[in-house]
């Protein structure tokens, strides 16, 4: 296997984990009233951190338009 491939699975993992946890803390974060204001903040401020590294990755490994 190249190296260019295998950096592609990486890559294709990494997105697939992201959104797995941004649908998680969505569904987490919708459910506010089993958990604590600070909790609340807490999984917010995860959640943008987390779609913001995903919008990174997808912009680097993007191929098309608007790149």
């Amino acid at each position: 296997m190249t190296t260019t491939k295998f950096l592609m699975m990486t890559m294709d993992t990494q997105t697939n984990r992201a959104k797995r946890l941004i649908k998680l803390l969505e569904r987490l974060i919708k459910q506010d009233h089993l958990y604590t204001d600070d909790k609340i903040r807490e999984m917010k401020a995860q959640l943008r951190v987390v779609k913001e590294e995903l919008a990174e990755i997808e912009k680097k490994t993007s191929k098309g338009f608007g790149k």
